[in-house]
């Protein structure tokens, strides 16, 4: 005890409980008092995670509460069936707007992975035979190849709930990935009423969208709808595989003015100078036309996927064998999907090649 201390603690007694009241006075001064919450800052603070939650429900029911999951009332696609293909066979289900193709590239040469549509037309202000121009999409089975937008063509298939039809053009609405809602003619994708320039036209013109889903498309999946629809009709919501889907709109042609062996063909004036890869093409176009003007062996036409083989045409390459014949593999690259081996020969007297048995 220092000296100082020691007379002050004569002088005024023992100061050391004093000292300690003081010091703790001090402490408790400089220390943050801790927040203290009445119950009504709990009570709003818990019911604000219960007020989001009903909001959201609120806003978007259908998404959100499982009650609407399960069972229900299945869609039953007969009568629209029959009254889609009986404006079909009338051809009443489209009015299809050529002059909508005019804006589109003119091609000067189709070839590779692009043909001709078969159907003829013409545009104002010109003397030429106008044709589509369809591109066949390479890798359609590894990739998404078709957008929202997109114009395309399919093969006839009434196999399905609501049928396609291959002199219908139609436009791509949903794609691999998205979820599709149509109950009673109303359309969702993802969740939200679709807006877009053909929703305006089924509209306006008083068309109703037929179908019943609630489907995630799988990989290979895409929902279409008539581009050109007729006013005042019923048309197909169709999901429909890639492999029956048969090319883009991207281009016209014309008769007078492009180069194509598929011109060739549908003129008659086949010439001799086409490679093995070509004239197989030309065997596949001529059986997916149904037109059957070229010869061929009894075992190709048996083949019940000649229509996919012309769509997947990126999947195939060519192997020589000599100089006058080649093998024609399809080879996809999966496990467990077999090659398809086509030979091809050239003709001694035509100098064509052929399909050989």
């Amino acid at each position: 005890m220092s000296d100082f201390k020691e007379k002050l603690d004569q002088m005024m007694g023992d100061t050391s409980e004093h000292e300690r009241r003081v010091k703790q006075r001090v402490h408790e001064k400089l220390r943050p008092s801790a927040k203290r919450f009445s119950w009504q800052v709990l009570f709003v603070t818990a019911a604000l995670p219960i007020v989001a939650i009903l909001l959201m429900v609120t806003l978007n029911p259908s998404d959100l509460l499982s009650s609407d999951e399960g069972p229900g009332i299945p869609y039953d696609p007969l009568n629209d069936l029959a009254q889609i293909s009986a404006l079909q066979k009338k051809q009443q289900l489209s009015v299809i707007d050529y002059e909508e193709f005019a804006e589109l590239p003119h091609f000067d040469h189709v070839d590779d992975l692009h043909y001709i549509n078969k159907e003829p037309f013409l545009l104002d202000g010109s003397t030429d035979t106008f044709h589509t121009v369809m591109e066949r999409k390479a890798n359609l089975f590894d990739d998404i190849v078709y957008q929202a937008g997109d114009i395309v063509r399919t093969m006839t298939n009434t196999t399905s709930h609501l049928p396609t039809y291959d002199d219908v053009y139609y436009e791509v609405i949903a794609v691999p990935g998205d979820r599709v809602v149509l109950e009673k003619g109303q359309l969702k994708v993802n969740g939200k009423p679709l807006r877009s320039e053909i929703m305006e036209r089924y509209k306006d013109q008083e068309i109703t969208i037929a179908g019943g889903y609630d489907q995630l498309l799988n990989a290979r999946e895409y929902f279409l709808l008539n581009h050109f629809p007729a006013r005042e009709t019923v048309q197909g919501g169709t999901i429909t595989p890639v492999h029956k889907i048969y090319g883009q709109v991207v281009g016209i042609a014309t008769e007078e003015r492009t180069n194509s062996m598929y011109l060739d063909y549908l003129a008659g004036e086949l010439s001799e100078e086409y490679t093995p890869e070509q004239y197989f093409d030309l065997y596949l176009y001529d059986s997916l036309l149904g037109l059957d003007n070229l010869s061929k062996t009894p075992a190709f036409t048996q083949i019940n996927r000649l229509g996919e083989l012309f769509l997947e045409a990126s999947y195939r390459k060519v192997y020589p064998v000599s100089e006058n014949e080649v093998e024609i593999r399809y080879q996809y690259g999966r496990e467990g999907v077999a090659e398809h081996v086509f030979t091809m020969k050239r003709d001694a007297d035509s100098g064509r090649w052929l399909i050989a048995d």
